[in-house]
């Protein structure tokens, strides 16, 4: 399957040409379109893969694709986008869809800031009668968020991006230890490793008309590890301009899941909250809610849905306060939608850390030792292997360190990247607000992020003593095992930190290059020089 992203002028099918994109995430593009037959236009979301992934996460993106163009097909209603085909064209599928002229929640909140109570009721009475009809048909959307609504002309709503939605009696269809969502809108059960329910799409609902209220998620953090570590372990605040929504939000984010209110609930709330606007709406939203009947699919202009929402890399968590430095560490992508996804993650893909101060680096000094002196008395020794050469990479966010020749930077929202030829990786993150204490805050966090990981073996948490490390308030290893979608990785997550800057380096490799890879990971945090 090639990797290469469509131009415009592109023609599916013979039907369908590609105009321009309208956005972008991490599975792919979305284009606007022609369907040349009936002379319309048309969303066309592009499935693109990153030439770093293995074969099966390759099928897991394309089987996901597949997936969100049925969800959708299967749920009919005026507040859902709707799947008109599904072509395949260079061995991935592309999906064209309704084009909705407009533009997401997510975009309106960034240009325009929190909106009013009424407004948000008024769209979230449209979206929960979409999951409405979802729930009914045994589908949980798992990424409810402002970049998944777009709102239209007359302030329709319409729900998209089904892409990591869960068919009733269908597989988790996920990477190996990848966090699936967006971590800022992860239910604490999702966070914890659970399986996604009604109750979850609720919850992120919550967060949802929680961020559109306003202004900002409740337990956004630095990193996704930081937030969903807060997820996990913190109190909602109390939103302060909710209005008559604060009632139904607090419900809604209810720690409990079996204490959230069912969707006929919520939009029963919300229509209330929503005054003369829900009013106006209310009957053709709810037209399909449980047990009613099938309505026709919906207006005349189609539209595209949001990007592609993925969370290809690490996973992530934090108490407030502490580092949000160590948080980004599970590259679920990771996700590494998430990741993933938790986290991209995320959440994500798996990681380890070492154990510096053991014996084994002791039995491996003398043994050599004890070598040279029998070789002295009989044959030269054999000249020594020498590691890969190093290059100097300096980031343009002010940081600098050396890095083996060969290795691929790639850079994404949560971090740079340096993909190795064995498969494996180095996952570069900071933050500005770093914790007291390195190991102790892995420790915090090993609970909540080891359960997204398949095959999860703790190797070790250790503070780290070296003198290149003299410089750094603390410095910690995380390191563990796990199942990779190629065999079993061994990952550590290298944790230090300045006065006021903190940085994760997150080495993740195959078992068998362990070893060396875990030399080269001493080599380059050894030339690390952080930002001045």
């Amino acid at each position: 399957m090639t990797s290469e992203q469509a131009e415009p002028g592109r023609s599916l099918a013979g039907r369908y040409r590609l105009t321009e994109p309208i956005g972008e995430g991490g599975m792919g593009r979305v284009w606007r379109g022609i369907d040349e037959l009936l002379d319309r236009p048309v969303a066309i979301k592009e499935l693109s893969i990153s030439p770093h992934l293995p074969a099966r996460e390759i099928e897991v993106l394309r089987t996901r694709m597949l997936r969100e163009a049925r969800s959708a097909a299967q749920l009919s209603h005026p507040s859902i986008v709707t799947v008109f085909d599904v072509v395949d064209s260079d061995d991935r599928p592309w999906i064209v869809m309704e084009l909705v002229r407009g533009e997401s929640l997510g975009t309106v909140l960034k240009r325009d800031g929190a909106q009013s109570p009424e407004r948000v009721a008024h769209i979230g009475m449209q979206v929960a009668a979409a999951l409405a009809v979802a729930h009914e048909r045994g589908v949980v959307h798992r990424d409810i968020k402002p970049g998944n609504v777009l709102i239209a002309a007359g302030d329709r709503a319409v729900l998209t991006d089904f892409g990591i939605a869960l068919l009733e009696g269908n597989s988790n269809l996920t990477s190996t230890g990848q966090l699936v969502g967006s971590p800022s809108y992860l239910a604490p059960e999702l966070a914890q490793g659970g399986g996604a329910t009604p109750a979850s799409d609720m919850w992120a609902l919550g967060i949802t008309l929680f961020q559109a209220v306003e202004g900002a998620t409740p337990f956004e953090r630095a990193t996704p590890m930081a937030t969903l570590t807060a997820i996990v372990t913190e109190k909602v605040r109390p939103p302060a301009s909710a209005g008559p929504l604060r009632p139904l939000l607090e419900k809604l984010l209810n720690k409990d899941p079996a204490r959230r209110p069912t969707v006929s609930e919520a939009y029963e709330a919300l229509a209330k909250a929503a005054g003369n606007a829900g009013k106006r709406g209310a009957a053709s939203a709810m037209a399909q809610s449980p047990g009613g009947q099938d309505t026709p699919a919906r207006p005349s202009e189609p539209g595209p849905a949001a990007a592609p929402s993925n969370a290809p890399v690490p996973a992530q968590g934090g108490a407030t306060g502490r580092a949000a430095l160590w948080r980004r560490i599970l590259p679920v992508a990771c996700g590494v939608a998430a990741v993933l996804a938790v986290i991209g993650a995320g959440l994500w893909l798996g990681s380890r850390t070492d154990e510096p101060s053991e014996a084994a680096p002791v039995e491996q000094s003398s043994t050599p030792e004890a070598e040279a002196s029998e070789a002295d008395e009989s044959e030269p020794p054999e000249p020594e292997e020498s590691g890969p050469e190093m290059t100097r990479h300096e980031d343009e966010t002010g940081f600098a360190l050396d890095v083996p020749e060969g290795w691929e930077l790639e850079r994404r929202d949560n971090g740079v990247f340096f993909h190795s030829p064995d498969g494996g990786y180095l996952q570069i993150d900071q933050t500005d607000t770093p914790g007291d204490n390195a190991k102790e805050d892995w420790e915090q966090q090993e609970g909540a992020i080891s359960s997204g990981f398949d095959g999860y073996q703790r190797e070790g948490i250790v503070a780290l003593d070296e003198s290149y490390l003299d410089a750094y308030v603390s410095a910690a290893d995380w390191e563990f095992t796990f199942d990779g979608a190629e065999g079993r990785m061994h990952a550590v997550n290298r944790a230090f930190h300045t006065e006021d800057k903190g940085y994760a380096l997150f080495l993740v490799s195959p078992e068998g290059q362990w070893e060396e890879n875990r030399a080269l990971l001493d080599e380059m945090t050894e030339s690390f020089e952080p930002a001045s």
